[in-house]
């Protein structure tokens, strides 16, 4: 990828994960960047479209990551996965890039709000496959609820977790709603 549209997108990102998406604007990328805001618009047509960008590299970030623990203990894909919010996204620092745009939904473009909904079904159709495979091997606990219904609660505490850290300002709230996901799935 071109390395100004990298840099724009990483800009970009930054401001949605600690600001929002409406503060995101092609004057404070350009200047951020040290291009003109003419140019902004060679890298994106428009804001919908950087938007997608975010979105397109977080979804191929997942699956990268999810496809480098493919072959590991389901525990440990487990850990991986919900450890990933921590490292990749900053508990106490910053909010998922979907969850960014969901504060606004009614504001997001049609197009971005597609793209959001893939995200958002990439990280529950993934997490119900490691929890139903770990249930197959006995590494995680059978109870009443669906491996669909269990990706459905780990995902919310993570993304609450996130949530509560960043107001709290304190990683704690991150890990105690981490631990409390990890334990519904092993132990039930």
């Amino acid at each position: 990828m071109n390395p100004t549209k990298l840099a724009l997108i990483n800009l970009a990102e930054e401001i949605l994960q600690t600001k929002s998406f409406a503060n995101v604007s092609f004057q404070a990328l350009a200047k951020g960047v040290g291009i003109k805001k003419g140019s902004v618009y060679y890298h994106f047509e428009s804001k919908e479209e950087l938007g997608e960008a975010i979105i397109d590299r977080a979804i191929a970030l997942l699956k990268q990551n999810l496809k480098n623990i493919e072959h590991q203990p389901n525990a440990k894909q487990l850990h991986v996965y919900t450890n990933w919010f921590a490292k990749h996204i900053g508990a106490a620092q910053k909010l998922c890039p979907g969850a960014s745009f969901a504060a606004s939904w009614d504001a997001v473009p049609e197009k971005t709000q597609i793209k959001v909904q893939q995200l958002y079904r990439l990280h529950q159709e993934s997490l119900s496959k490691i929890i139903q495979r770990g249930r197959e091997t006995k590494e995680f606990a059978l109870t009443d609820k669906t491996p669909e219904e269990l990706s459905t609660l780990v995902f919310a505490l993570l993304q609450g977790g996130l949530l509560a850290s960043r107001v709290s300002q304190d990683t704690e709230e991150f890990d105690t709603c981490k631990s409390l996901a990890l334990s519904l799935v092993k132990l039930g």
